[in-house]
């Protein structure tokens, strides 16, 4: 089975048409700047939508108000930064070319993403995983609205492991 495991999260995929940014020399290239990516991505065939996905473990990790911030805005920063790469290739701007993403498919019109963060934490973090979701949600929405995207959100490893179907959580 084709598998990806990051943060004490491990994502099982049901064919071939996943990727990582991180493994393209063109993002490589712009990770330097302060350029994000999400960890993995998934194009669903069937449903000509990509899943981009972000693995997060929080279990050791303290999450007051300050912390809630600072870790929804580096959520926002990954999956706008991703969001870009495909856009660049969609559109054919230069670039595109150099950051040579080995996409199952170029995405089109008709094309859907769906933007998932998943957290690894401890059971006393749980409601504090879902104050980080509502900040997303809201900091993400102007984005979302502008492309169409009505799928994103952060959730906790056991939620996730429930309620996503398509690609299995372990």
């Amino acid at each position: 089975m084709n598998q990806f495991t990051e943060s004490n999260i491990t994502l099982c995929f049901p064919d071939t048409n996943f990727f990582r940014f991180a493994d393209c020399d063109g993002y490589k290239a712009l990770s330097g700047n302060h350029f994000k990516e999400m960890d993995a991505c998934w194009y669903d065939a069937q449903k000509n939508k990509y899943w981009l996905f972000e693995l997060k473990d929080f279990s050791l990790a303290s999450l007051g108000s300050d912390s809630i911030e600072t870790k929804t805005w580096d959520i926002v920063k990954k999956a706008v930064d991703s969001l870009s790469m495909f856009l660049a290739s969609k559109h054919q701007y230069q670039y595109a070319n150099i950051l040579n993403i080995d996409f199952p498919i170029v995405p089109n019109a008709t094309t859907t993403f769906k933007f998932v963060t998943i957290v690894h934490c401890s059971s006393s973090q749980k409601a504090n995983i879902q104050l980080i979701n509502n900040s997303f949600r809201s900091k993400f929405k102007p984005y979302a609205q502008i492309f169409g995207i009505t799928e994103y959100g952060v959730m906790e490893h056991s939620k996730a492991m429930q309620f996503i179907e398509d690609v299995e959580i372990q």
